[in-house]
């Protein structure tokens, strides 16, 4: 899965945001973030549409595949991992994720634009059932496994040197919910 991912200037705070949150024409680098605000009591809100200035643009590249037992010749053939005593068993895989600057040199790309890099094994995020279907044929589905990739990964802690102190102080009461 390729993603793009923008550093905005959204009123002097700077946040990290994919390319579908920006909204409407992007002209000379300035579109426009949509924020939902709610009233006190919950039930009623209003939408706001502020200007956002692109900082920095970045290429996010997640790839996620299952691990297969070559000597078991079934097409439900995926390794599991075990959560441990009492919990659901999950299938286990193979991810890898290359973060970079967006080139724009006409189709270039220089080592030097490697902004963060991983590759290891983890279980997926849900139970093993939720990734296997009998119907057409039995199998068991990747394609949610980029998306689980891409959900895993910290992206204020990987551009946090792109960011101020304070905009990764507020990204990370935002994620609290604070």
């Amino acid at each position: 899965m390729n993603t793009k991912i923008h550093i905005v200037d959204c009123e002097g705070i700077l946040k990290i945001v994919q390319s579908h949150e920006l909204k409407g024409p992007i002209v000379n680098n300035v579109g426009t973030l949509s924020f939902r605000h709610y009233e006190d009591d919950g039930d009623g809100y209003y939408n706001e549409q502020v200007p956002a200035t692109i900082k920095e643009t970045f290429l996010v590249i997640t790839k996620g595949e299952f691990i297969r037992d070559y000597n078991d010749t079934s097409k439900l053939n995926a390794f599991n991992m075990s959560g441990g005593f009492g919990q659901i068993n999950r299938l286990a895989y193979s991810y890898s994720v290359v973060v970079m600057n967006n080139p724009r040199r006409g189709g270039k790309v220089w080592k030097s634009d490697l902004i963060y890099s991983d590759a290891g094994i983890k279980e997926t995020q849900f139970d093993m059932y939720s990734y296997h279907f009998n119907e057409p044929e039995q199998r068991y589905d990747e394609g949610r496994l980029d998306y689980e990739v891409f959900d895993s990964l910290n992206l204020t802690k990987i551009f946090s040197k792109y960011l101020n102190k304070s905009d990764i102080r507020d990204s990370k009461l935002e994620d609290l919910g604070i």
